[in-house]
């Protein structure tokens, strides 16, 4: 309900039986327009009622209609919102394929045609450039490393990051242009993306002020 409603509620509650000049007496800030409107509305949620003898308004002692009116626009507002994210995100990461793998590529920093492997490793990198102070621990902590990349984590110190290759697979970037010193410790970010994966890592760097797009 709007303010209107429940201050119109609010003196029929406290005075049974009014009238609507009453109740406009009562609430002269409100414009006759809005009270009519406000009197029409809770009638028709079953919130008071009207006297036929005298025109005077009761309230009937429920406001159950008015709650799901309020419900539902809530509901509305909460759908609306929903698709308004859906369409961002398929603006920052593109629409989602039907195949089982997706190759988009992104654009970040004036650097075009990144595949999602190497736009992590360039968003990383550019942590560390506006945060030189930062740690290991603390970047580990900033991209839930272990929440997004639960098997490998995002980014690792590269002797822990070497354990992971197996069969000459290397499952980090560990070319030395690719490397990472942060602080004391020189780290490495894993080559083992998805588009499930990504998204939780670019809104995170949005959240930090990054912008990365889709390749067109």
């Amino acid at each position: 309900m709007s303010k209107h409603h429940d201050a119109v509620l609010a003196y029929v509650k406290a005075n049974p039986n009014s009238t609507f000049d009453s109740i406009k007496e009562g609430n002269g800030k409100i414009s006759d327009i809005m009270l009519r409107k406000a009197v029409k509305d809770l009638q028709e949620d079953g919130v008071i009622t009207a006297n036929d003898e005298d025109g005077g308004y009761t309230f009937t002692g429920s406001t159950k209609k008015t709650e799901k009116k309020a419900d539902k626009k809530e509901q509305v507002k909460v759908e609306a919102g929903k698709i308004a994210e859906k369409k961002q995100e398929e603006n920052d990461l593109g629409p989602k394929t039907t195949s089982s793998r997706d190759n988009s590529k992104y654009s970040f920093n004036g650097v075009n045609g990144l595949p999602k492997g190497k736009l992590a490793l360039a968003i990383c990198k550019q942590y560390v450039k506006d945060n030189p102070k930062t740690t290991l621990a603390k970047m580990q902590e900033v991209f839930k490393s272990k929440d997004i990349q639960p098997r490998y984590g995002i980014i690792e110190e590269i002797g822990k990051a070497k354990k992971h290759t197996v069969n000459n697979r290397e499952r980090f970037f560990f070319k030395d242009s690719d490397a990472i010193k942060v602080g004391t410790q020189k780290a490495v970010v894993t080559n083992q993306w998805a588009l499930f994966t990504l998204t939780p890592m670019l809104k995170i760097a949005k959240e930090l002020g990054y912008k990365v797009t889709i390749s067109k």
